[in-house]
Parts: structure tokens; sequence; C-alpha cells
């Protein structure tokens, strides 16, 4: 198992659970834990009378790492290109977030632009969180949507690449999904070349955190006793504060995003990106004008896939957009980079345990971290000899 993975991102309870690391895996050894995380698979052989444990990752070229958005220090922003309200035409009218997409993604389709999407959607029947990848117009509006109920959507990806062999491939979900794709597409390894030639388009939701499947059985089911078959679809309204239950026989429930908090997936807490700022289209309720949901392009390959949309009449658009709310909802992101900070410190302050001479580091990132608050206080701190070379281990 790649030590830098399990020290920096899956022991901090960073792991976003996009999958990618399970895709990319070489030797097929990762596989999704009880707990949620990445889990090593133990291979085992018998030579002769000696029972051994195989060591699977040491001659490894370890491409879970290239493709982990964890290991990202700092993610520059892709400026939009294109910011509008938007809502769909036709027989479906909505300004629902997922509405939207399935109408980009057919439009897309239709016109040659993409021959597939991975997406993460529900199973309506027993309401698990699945991976699809789709490749007919039929199976994009069949499906349910993103449900905000994790689903490590790039797990899918040798399926689409391999299996299916699609060329032209969209793939939707959380801003951790797209900073994952990224991530991939940054590459230079030639090995994974083949995805970078597949993945055309990104498209993410506004994201404040997905939540675990526990959510449904535990909560919805035991808690609030809302029969499982009766609920038809989540949907999370970040801007009133709310998760709504939408039932089939056409009533809906609402519950504050405080009660479901503990629900939430622990690697959400540490993700600083709500806007899907690495994404080539963007989609969610924040901003929009009554009645519709903000789109924003930040790609060429996002402005034509809004413009194909526009040209087959699914969508219509108005350049009426709240940019306090939007900005609002990006500085957000200043608070989770302090928790970023304290991970890194944490991994510091792990390593000086076995390291004295490395405890000097960790003082002098404490200090950067408070310097801006409380430098009165701090200054206190400096109280070691200046000939002190943090090798006693009594600082």
């Amino acid at each position: 198992m790649s030590e830098r993975l399990e020290k920096q991102v899956w022991a901090l309870d960073k792991c976003c659970g996009c999958g990618n690391c399970i895709a990319l895996c070489s030797k097929g050894v990762l596989f999704w834990g009880a707990d949620g995380l990445p889990t090593l698979e133990k291979r085992e052989k018998t030579l002769g009378l000696s029972h051994i444990t195989l060591d699977t990752c040491s001659f490894c070229q370890k491409f879970c790492e290239e493709g982990c958005p964890r290991l990202e220090d700092e993610w520059s922003v892709l400026e939009p290109r294109r910011l509008v309200s938007v809502k769909t035409k036709g027989i479906v009218k909505s300004g629902e977030p997922n509405d939207v997409i399935k109408h980009l993604l057919v439009a897309a389709l239709s016109s040659g632009f993409i021959d597939g999407v991975i997406l993460a959607d529900m199973d309506a029947w027993n309401l698990k969180p699945v991976v699809r990848v789709a490749t007919t117009v039929g199976e994009i509006v069949d499906t349910l949507g993103m449900q905000y109920i994790w689903a490590p959507t790039l797990s899918a990806l040798n399926e689409a690449v391999y299996e299916k062999r699609l060329q032209n491939l969209a793939v939707v979900g959380t801003p951790c999904v797209s900073q994952g794709v990224r991530k991939l597409l940054s590459s230079d390894n030639e090995r994974l070349s083949p995805y970078r030639q597949a993945i055309r388009l990104s498209i993410s939701t506004f994201c404040t955190g997905v939540y675990l499947p526990e959510l449904i059985d535990e909560f919805l089911t035991d808690e609030m006793g809302i029969a499982q078959h009766s609920i038809k679809r989540l949907q999370a309204l970040p801007r009133e504060n709310l998760l709504k239950v939408l039932l089939w026989d056409g009533s809906t429930k609402t519950i504050p995003l405080n009660q479901v908090e503990k629900y939430t997936r622990s690697g959400c807490a540490r993700c600083d990106d709500y806007l899907g700022e690495s994404a080539d289209i963007a989609v969610g309720s924040v901003g929009a004008k009554d009645g519709y949901c903000t789109l924003i392009a930040r790609s060429l390959a996002g402005e034509i896939c809004l413009r194909n949309a526009l040209n087959f009449g699914l969508l219509e658009v108005s350049e009426e957009v709240n940019l306090d709310a939007l900005n609002r909802a990006r500085d957000e992101k200043e608070r989770r980079k302090r928790a970023q900070a304290f991970d890194k410190m944490m991994v510091m302050m792990l390593d000086a345990l076995g390291e004295p001479k490395e405890r000097a580091d960790v003082k002098r990132a404490f200090v950067r971290l408070y310097e801006s608050e409380k430098p009165a206080e701090l200054s206190e701190l400096r109280t070691e000899d200046a000939s002190c070379h943090a090798t006693c281990g009594q600082c």
C-alpha cells in the first residue's frame, strides 16, 4: 500500500472517495473497505512448505498516487468563461441541477461531442448508490442523477475506457471527482495516456459534502420512519440549508442540514472547492435566478457543451446571476484551507516523534499558522536558547 497515501490522506480522513486510486491500481489489489476507505487486498502464496504474504506494492509505479486529488497542496481556479442562470425546456421544465445536467448530456451525446458518460446514481428500488456508464440517451434520461449519497464515481473508469472502449467520455460528479479528473489529465505518465485520451468533459455539481449510505437506512428509515420504498429521490438545498426528501406520492419532507451532518463523509471537511472550480462545467442552485440554477462554464469544452444544449432547444438561459451569493460560497474555502494547514502540521508532528531534529520545523509551522491572529501570544513561545538545535527532546 502507498505509504504516502496512508500517511497523508487515509490516516487523516482526507480521502474524498472519488475512486481514482481503485481504478488506477495496476495490480488490482485496492478495494473499498467497510470504513469507506481504500483497503489493500492481502494476497498469499504457498511455496513448498512456506506460506508467505505477497508484497504487492513495493515494485509498483504507484498510479494511485498519480490520481489522488488530495495529494495536491493547492488547486488553481479555472476562471469562468460563461456564467448564466439556466433551466430546461421542452416536456420537462425545471431549474433543478440534475435535470439541467441530463439535458446537457443528451445534447452532447446527440451531437457526437461525447460517446458516453460516467455518473453517480441511485438504484430506484433499494436506494443504494451506484456508478453507471451510460452510452445512450435513454440510459441518461432514466438515471435519477446525483443524490449526494457517496459513490466512488471514478472507479468505473476501466469499464468505460477498456470494456466499452469509449473515446469521448464525460464524467459527472462532485467537485472532488472533477479534481480527480484534472489530476489524471495533468499527469505525464505514459501508462495513464488511455485515460487522458478518453476523457473529454467533466461536469460538477456545487457541493457542501456528500452523505454516507447510512443516511437512508439509519436516519430516514429508522429515525424518521419514512418507508424506504416511498422515497423517490433526495435533493440538497444549501441555499435554504435543507435536505429535501421527495416521495413517490408527490409529497416532500424537509430536514435541516445540521441534523444529517454526522452522516457526511469525513473527507468532505477537508475539501476547499464548493463551486466545481476544476470542472469544465459546474451546476448548482446558489446564485441563480428564481426557478433556474447557476451554470459556470470554465473551459472551451464547457462552452461547447452549453452551446449544443442551447442549439438543440433543451435549455434556456438568463444572464441574471447573484455574484455576491457565489462569492460568499467561494469564501467558505478559506476555512477549509485552514483545516488543511492543520493536517500538514499533524503529519510533521508525527514525523517529529521519530526524528527530534524535525521538531523545530513543527514549531515554525505552528507559528506561521497562528502568527496573523495571535502575534503577542506566539512571541512568548520563543523561549529556547539560540544555540538549541532541537536535539534534546525537551522543546
